[in-house]
């Protein structure tokens, strides 16, 4: 990877918060992946032009929220999402392969999206830190500029993904994690459309901002109703495949 091309945060936060917020958006966005290798602190330093202490700082956020790993001798690497859930992970993902095998399976999948990310928003309502909330706005702002489908499905999981993060608890982002991938293809069709988009937006809008005012129950419940909104638009897919089928078959 490039560090020297890193867009850095111009959020109004303190130095070690803007790195931990510069270093997990990376990680979000998948720049930096499973098993990669951080630079050492002296290195980090230097690119970053701040000191090996604000480093230091940022590095153990990253580590208490199980993003990053650091053992002496071996340096700091990137977690996968699935060694923070250890067997509890294994048995989720075991879970959820089993279950995607059509088109009646991934209705069930996004009934259980529906049921476990109202009370996920709310507990991140409860835990946000003002750096959780500024990575946030960078993302809804981003998905409220972005045109391109494929970047904006990208985005779209990135905004769940760091909500389900921000409960501070691994096994919710896991399985957000694990339920993201496999949903995938029908997060790209839910949006193809600008007004679907344009939607889609305007609640992840409501959502950050409830989150951002620390309102659980306003949070709870605009998280619901997106979901609701997503849930139906994933049926007429479901449906709309469904009827090709048949269509092919006759």
């Amino acid at each position: 990877m490039d560090w020297s091309s890193l867009t850095r945060s111009s959020a109004p936060l303190s130095v070690p918060d803007r790195l931990a917020v510069d270093l997990e958006r990376l990680i979000l966005e998948g720049e930096l992946k499973e098993g990669d290798r951080l630079p050492a602190e002296k290195e980090l330093s230097e690119l970053f032009g701040v000191s090996r202490v604000s480093i230091r700082q940022a590095l153990h956020e990253l580590e208490s929220r199980g993003l990053i790993a650091r053992k002496p001798g071996r340096g700091t690497t990137v977690l996968a999402l699935a060694s923070r859930g250890g067997q509890a992970g294994m048995t989720l993902n075991a879970l959820l392969t089993a279950s995607a095998n059509g088109a009646t399976e991934l209705a069930r999948i996004m009934e259980l999206r529906a049921i476990i990310e109202p009370p996920i928003a709310a507990l991140a309502a409860e835990r946000l830190t003002s750096r959780d909330a500024e990575q946030l706005r960078t993302l809804v702002e981003e998905m409220e500029r972005e045109v391109d489908l494929e970047r904006y499905a990208d985005l779209d999981r990135q905004f769940h993904q760091a909500i389900s993060e921000y409960t501070h608890n691994p096994l919710l982002a896991q399985l957000t994690d694990l339920i993201s991938k496999e949903i995938a293809p029908s997060r790209r069709r839910a949006v193809q459309s600008a007004e679907r988009r344009n939607a889609s937006s305007a609640d992840h809008r409501r959502i950050f901002e409830a989150l951002a005012e620390h309102d659980v129950a306003r949070a709870e419940a605009e998280a619901r109703a997106h979901v609701d909104s997503v849930l139906r638009e994933a049926l007429k897919v479901v449906s709309s495949n469904w009827t090709h089928k048949v269509e092919e078959r006759a």
